[in-house]
C-alpha cells in the first residue's frame, strides 16, 4: 500500500505527569505514515486525490501544542484518530511519539511511543422484534453513522423473519450492516452493545424476545473465539435471516473457516431447507 510520511515534526507542548511538565513547554517529534492509495493522484496530478501531507502538519501540531495530556502514550492514539477523521483518503495510520528532553537521569536520544491504526470492514447482523422495530433499527443505524469511530455505514434492506431458537415469540424485523471502523473487536462487542442497551436491551432470556440485537457477522478475515467473542459469527451459515440481508450487501465475501462465500452459503441453506 502508498503511503506518505511525515518524520519528526517538532512540537512544543506540556505533556506529562510531573507538576513542572504541566507548566514549562517541553519538544515533542511526532512521525506519521499515512496508508493511502495515491495512484489516481499520482496518474492525474491531483492534490485532491491523496492526502495532503501539508494538512496532516498543520492537523499533527495544532492537537499536540493545544491538548495537554499526562501520557504521550494518550497523545499517539488520539492523534491517530483524529488523522484517520479529518482525512477520509486515509487507510490506515503509524504514530511515534518522541520525548528528546524527558525528565529523567541518564543519558538517551529520546523515550518515544508507537501505536498503530486502521480502518478494518465489519458485518453487523441487526434484529428485533419488540415494540417499534423499525424504530429500534434506525436507531443502531442512526448511532453508527453519528460516532466517529465508524465510516461508510451502510444497511441492506430489512426483512420479517419468524423467532430462530424456540424461545423468542414475536416476529422479527431483520438487516445487516457493512461499515469501516477502527476498533477492535472487543471495543467493536462494547460499542454494539451499548447500541443494545441505549434500545432497553435486556438479557433475561437467552434467545428470547427482544428490542434490537446486534450479532458481528465478519471482522475483516480474523478469526476469533473465546467466552465473549466468536467471529466469524459461530452459526451464521444456519440463519436464513442472516444470510439474505448480507447477500445484498457482500455476495462474494468469503467466510475463513467455511470456505464458502455469503451467497453460496445463502444457497446453500435454502437449498437445504427445502427438502
Amino acid at each position: 500500500m502508498d503511503k506518505i510520511v511525515l518524520k519528526d515534526l517538532e512540537a512544543t507542548a506540556c505533556h506529562g505527569v510531573n507538576p513542572e511538565e504541566k507548566v514549562t513547554p517541553q519538544r515533542f517529534l511526532i512521525s506519521a505514515e499515512i496508508f493511502l492509495d495515491f495512484g489516481d493522484a499520482a496518474h492525474d496530478d491531483d492534490l485532491n486525490k491523496t492526502v495532503s501531507y501539508s494538512a496532516v502538519k498543520k492537523q499533527i501540531i495544532r492537537f499536540v501544542e493545544g491538548n495537554p495530556f499526562d501520557l504521550i502514550e494518550t497523545v499517539a492514539a488520539s492523534l491517530a484518530k483524529l488523522i484517520l477523521c479529518e482525512n477520509p483518503l486515509a487507510n490506515g495510520v503509524k504514530i511515534t511519539v518522541k520525548k528528546p528532553d524527558a525528565p529523567m537521569s541518564g543519558n538517551f536520544d529520546f523515550v518515544a511511543v508507537h501505536t498503530e491504526l486502521k480502518w478494518s470492514k465489519i458485518y453487523l447482523s441487526l434484529g428485533s422484534n419488540m415494540g417499534d422495530r423499525n424504530a429500534y433499527l434506525d436507531l443502531a443505524v442512526s448511532e453508527l453513522k453519528k460516532d466517529p469511530a465508524f465510516r461508510n455505514v451502510r444497511e441492506s434492506d430489512r426483512i420479517a423473519t419468524p423467532p430462530y431458537g424456540g424461545v423468542a415469540h414475536g416476529e422479527f424485523l431483520n438487516s445487516a450492516v457493512e461499515a469501516d471502523t477502527w476498533l477492535d473487536p472487543y471495543e467493536l462487542l462494547n460499542a454494539v452493545n451499548a447500541i443494545e442497551a441505549a434500545a432497553g436491551r435486556k438479557r433475561d432470556v437467552r434467545w428470547g424476545d427482544r428490542t434490537l440485537d446486534i450479532d458481528i457477522l465478519f471482522y475483516d478475515d480474523i478469526v476469533l473465539g473465546d467466552d465473549r467473542l466468536c467471529i466469524p459469527h459461530i452459526d451464521m451459515a444456519n440463519r436464513e435471516f442472516v444470510l439474505k440481508p448480507l447477500a445484498q450487501l457482500a455476495p462474494y465475501k468469503a467466510h475463513p473457516l467455511v470456505g464458502k462465500r455469503v451467497a453460496e452459503m445463502l444457497k446453500d441453506l435454502q437449498q437445504k431447507n427445502e427438502k
